[in-house]
């Protein structure tokens, strides 16, 4: 009997597919005509892919969940820090060759993070309040000029409410609302969200939604700066619930299947990325016309990525086999059993 559960695959492939759109367009992100759809995209898809991230993280307290930290998330995270290191020292020429592991290069944030915030789990959540103590964390980050990207200490205090959330999130609160009354109320809610972000966009800093700058470096340096980052959260939380309701339950083709394989996409991306930004690639885009067209292109790109055969080809890299290193401990209900037993 298969109980997967298709929505989150649909919604992973999605979300995927806007990482690489938005890291191809990152480059033109200033042009008028791609700035909102920046924007738009950096208002909610990081947030959103956090919150996924802390609604898998439930078997805290199993017996080999440290072993997948290690295994799924540390060993991977070298291994792709080293090799991120190594082919920008290549593809740019680099006058000096830098391995720096806890400055995580770019994109390898998202796993250092996530390092962490797993590793927190089982402690944070035996501390009551802990979701309004964790947003205020993050909301006094942003008055500290030094929390910025060294052990991505940033992003990991301004993201991890999402995890947070997402750890405590029942499916079931998304089923009550996917209702098609507010199917229509989020259709437009979005197309007025684009709207008022092509208007008034340009008077925003990006900045804001990648949550690895200080209140000062972003102009802001008066004690209510704090605002600003409630501000960005409403945003992420409206935007992104309102995606969360657009999205099919049912098992669509090909993008259901794809959407298991976005740590695939995400980690090898990157580097044709890479090739891209260090190329004429970019001179060739001038007209609008050719600039949209990089949309299609990191559609096509995603799906690319996201086939079984890259998984494949790239399984022993991405999840490399620990168990022969890995000792199995038993998980702790199973510990109290044979102490009580």
């Amino acid at each position: 009997m298969n109980t997967r559960d298709y929505y989150f695959d649909n919604l992973k492939f999605l979300l995927i597919m806007l990482v690489v759109i938005g890291h191809l367009i990152e480059p033109l992100n200033e042009d008028p005509v791609l700035r909102p759809i920046y924007l738009m995209i950096y208002t909610f898809h990081i947030p959103l892919f956090v919150l996924i991230s802390g609604y898998f993280a439930k078997n805290i307290g199993s017996g080999d969940y440290l072993n997948k930290v290690i295994s799924r998330l540390i060993v991977p995270y070298l291994l792709f820090e080293s090799l991120y290191s190594l082919f920008d020292f290549w593809i740019y020429d680099r006058a000096e060759l830098k391995f720096s592991y806890f400055t995580p290069y770019w994109l390898m944030w998202f796993f250092f993070s996530m390092i962490l915030w797993k590793v927190a789990m089982p402690y944070i959540i035996r501390i009551r309040y802990a979701l309004p103590i964790v947003i205020g964390i993050a909301i006094l980050a942003g008055y500290a000029n030094d929390a910025q990207y060294y052990a991505s200490v940033s992003r990991t205090l301004v993201f991890f409410p999402f995890f947070l959330i997402g750890y405590y999130l029942d499916k079931s609160w998304i089923d009550r609302l996917r209702t098609t009354r507010m199917r229509i109320y989020s259709s437009i809610g979005l197309i007025l969200t684009y709207v008022m972000i092509s208007s008034y966009g340009y008077k925003y800093k990006k900045e804001w939604f990648f949550g690895s700058f200080s209140y000062e470096s972003l102009g802001h340096d008066e004690w209510s700066a704090g605002i600003y980052r409630i501000a960005v959260y409403g945003a992420a939380v409206l935007i992104g619930g309102m995606i969360m309701i657009l999205i099919p339950e049912r098992q669509l083709p090909w993008i259901s299947t794809m959407g298991t394989n976005t740590l695939y996409t995400y980690l090898l991306h990157g580097f044709i990325v890479l090739v891209l930004t260090a190329s004429d690639f970019y001179t060739h885009f001038t007209t609008t016309t050719e600039k949209l067209l990089l949309i299609p292109f990191g559609i096509i790109l995603t799906m690319l990525l996201s086939f079984s055969s890259i998984r494949f080809l790239f399984k022993w890299l991405v999840e490399p086999k620990m168990k022969l290193l890995l000792k199995h401990h038993p998980s702790r209900s199973n510990r109290s059993k044979s102490q009580t037993g």
